[in-house]
């Protein structure tokens, strides 16, 4: 499963796009979407899902099999899926 933003839900607080501005970027609505999946960690994926304040990120599935501590950020994932 891709990750993805409830782009709708986005009250551009920044959270994400401090994490990495070149996984998350704003539409011209100043709305967070997932600019490049492949641009970040799941690491990454997953802290932004869980510093967002509407809940609006979904981390999806690991793209690398073979990220450092993968299991553990799987299981932080599992909330937001």
């Amino acid at each position: 499963m891709d990750p993805y933003v409830e782009t709708t839900r986005c009250t551009s607080c920044n959270e994400c796009t401090n994490i990495n501005k070149k996984l998350f970027a704003y539409d011209a609505n100043k709305q967070a979407y997932v600019k490049d999946a492949r641009a970040g960690t799941y690491a990454q994926l997953v802290q932004a899902a869980e510093k967002c304040p509407v809940a609006a990120i979904h981390p999806g599935t690991p793209l690398n099999p073979k990220e450092k501590d993968l299991a553990k950020w799987i299981a932080r994932a599992k909330p937001f899926t």
